[in-house]
């Protein structure tokens, strides 16, 4: 009995000091990780804090393209496509130029392989059409990247739109309320907060809200961000309240995106029409018809002439 007391007083004693240090190691680990947190959210807030501040290169070198530059030139189709630094340029030329010559190169090296008859001038001539068109591909993937993106931000304004209803509806001023909108999508998607970021300098150096957001609409092309200037400079002009008009305006977008989910449903039957109808169609025809076949020539090859 004593001994059977002392064992069981030592299994109590071990896992009382098992759980003491499985605890003390989980507690540490949690502190560990929480102060882990706390420093990157202290360096994305520095980071934030450095992207809206004055002296950002990517904002200078952004602002310095729009007011030197044309709508249709090669710098400003690389920060419409989302490459905001002074060495974009450089960087695509040299890309450029590098799969032009490597085309070229390979054309050289491949045509007379193929073509054993083909003349030199030949050759060089096809090579050359390659590397013109390679030129040209390199541009058409730049505009399509460009594109593409101004879908995405397409996308990303109604739910900007919602969060600055929220913040202005809890109380803030529209400009507090687009400095914490651009502070969120900064952390989540960095190229429409850096677009957001350009408005808020915009509205610091002291440009009015209708100017700074059709500035914006003509950098990200979303034609709701141009409606939603003129209606600052309505409820501006008329004195109207500045969170009724985001509220309307919130409203309607939403109805919009509906409007336009639905228009796509509706588009869907059509666009299935023709690949069913190339695809679907003649493989059931001929699941149906195929055994049909076979049963008729089974019976004309067992028929016998008279």
């Amino acid at each position: 009995m004593n001994e059977q007391l002392i064992l069981i007083a030592v299994f109590v004693a071990v896992l009382i000091f098992v759980f003491t240090v499985f605890s003390a190691f989980l507690s540490r680990r949690d502190v560990q990780r929480n102060i882990s947190a706390a420093r990157g959210r202290k360096k994305n807030e520095d980071e934030i804090d450095s992207i809206l501040g004055t002296g950002n290169e990517q904002l200078r070198y952004y602002l310095d393209v729009v007011k030197n530059e044309s709508p249709d030139s090669l710098r400003m189709r690389l920060v419409q496509a989302g490459f905001f630094s002074k060495s974009a340029i450089r960087i695509f030329n040299l890309i450029r130029l590098t799969a032009v010559a490597a085309v070229f190169f390979l054309v050289q090296l491949i045509l007379p392989n193929l073509a054993k008859d083909a003349s030199t001038t030949a050759v060089y001539a096809f090579a050359g059409i390659a590397g013109g068109l390679t030129f040209i591909v390199c541009s058409i993937v730049l505009e399509r990247i460009g594109l593409k993106r101004m879908r995405e931000y397409k996308k990303l304004f109604p739910d900007f739109m919602d969060l600055l209803l929220v913040c202005t509806d809890a109380g803030l001023s529209i400009n507090a309320a687009l400095d914490r909108v651009t502070r969120e999508f900064l952390q989540t998607v960095p190229d429409f907060g850096i677009q957001l970021s350009i408005v808020n300098l915009e509205l610091r150096a002291g440009r009015p809200l209708d100017e700074a957001l059709s500035n914006f609409s003509e950098r990200v092309r979303v034609e709701e961000a141009r409606t939603l200037a003129v209606l600052f400079r309505q409820s501006q002009e008329l004195g109207s309240d500045v969170s009724r008009t985001l509220r309307s305006f919130a409203r309607e977008m939403r109805q919009m995106r509906i409007i336009r989910a639905e228009e796509k449903a509706n588009a869907l039957p059509i666009k299935m029409l023709f690949p069913m109808a190339f695809f679907m169609f003649p493989v059931s025809l001929i699941i149906v018809l195929v055994p049909i076949m076979m049963t008729i020539i089974k019976i004309f090859l067992q028929m016998s002439p008279g």
